[in-house]
């Protein structure tokens, strides 16, 4: 990468292994009495296996400014003219807020603090857009104009199997919840204004993944164009076959996979999946 720009995220861009030449400031998660650092000393399987067993509700907490301050000092001080540092929307987390105070702190005039209105995966294509153009030599206005010009467009549908989980994190009641899951009643999810929104709900989930699939073919209007971003909770099985079915039906110009983490997962619990996409 060019010692000019560097690229700051947060742990909810859901990069892992992805996160190449990013520095990844990571979200704090807390299930009752234990503390862990996202990414570092709890992986996505130990997160699922404790949303499933622990009976304590997990909570995530932003990075504070100070985590956001060292960081930027060590880009700078390692040779970064500037720093260009994306992060989820500030409706659903306070990490953009964070980031932004350290910048003033830090640096003002050399630090570009982008909110990124999205989320998960949707966050690290931007990530991965802004990477690759500092790669390549680009300068700090045409990196933050690119990003700038593609968040209206960075696109959310997302299917969740079970309503349990988004009843236990009190987004809906216990009594919807168990309705819901009788009637196999699945939500499929969309991001509108940074902020989490019903598309539509649908029943059982097969047909759920059926209706993303039309619905990503129907907004995408050119083939071999589309950046794509497959998001699943642990159940990769699942992401890859929608991989392929996107292939087939629209054969994006690229494509990752990505496992999302806790901000996601709580709500969402094991076995969603869901597709970003920038058409």
């Amino acid at each position: 990468m060019s010692a000019k720009v560097a690229i700051v995220t947060d742990s909810i861009a859901d990069l892992g292994e992805l996160a190449v030449e990013i520095t990844v400031v990571p979200l704090t998660i807390t299930f009752g009495s234990q503390q862990f650092t996202d990414g570092v000393d709890l992986t996505a399987e130990q997160f699922y296996d404790k949303l499933e067993h622990d009976h304590d509700q997990p909570k995530t907490a932003q990075p504070a400014p100070a985590a956001f301050a060292d960081a930027y000092r060590r880009l700078l001080a390692g040779g970064a003219e500037h720093i260009v540092s994306l992060h989820a929307s500030a409706e659903l987390s306070g990490t953009y807020n964070s980031a932004s105070l350290a910048a003033q702190q830090v640096a003002p005039d050399r630090i570009t603090v982008i909110d990124t209105r999205n989320a998960s995966a949707g966050e690290g294509l931007l990530v991965l857009c802004a990477r690759e153009q500092a790669a390549r030599g680009d300068s700090v206005d045409a990196i933050v104009a690119q990003a700038r010009a593609d968040i209206p467009n960075d696109l959310l549908f997302a299917a969740i199997p079970t309503l349990t989980y988004l009843a236990r994190g009190g987004r809906i009641g216990p009594l919807q919840s168990l309705l819901g899951n009788v009637l196999q009643i699945v939500p499929i999810i969309t991001l509108k204004d940074g902020l989490v929104a019903e598309h539509n709900k649908v029943r059982t989930f097969a047909r759920a993944v059926d209706q993303i699939i039309d619905i990503v073919a129907s907004r995408v209007p050119q083939k071999r164009h589309a950046r794509c971003a497959v998001m699943h909770s642990v159940a990769p099985q699942l992401a890859q076959k929608v991989c392929e079915r996107l292939e087939a039906a629209i054969e994006p110009a690229s494509m990752i996979t990505t496992c999302a983490g806790p901000t996601v997962g709580t709500h969402a619990g094991p076995g969603a999946v869901g597709v970003f996409f920038i058409p």
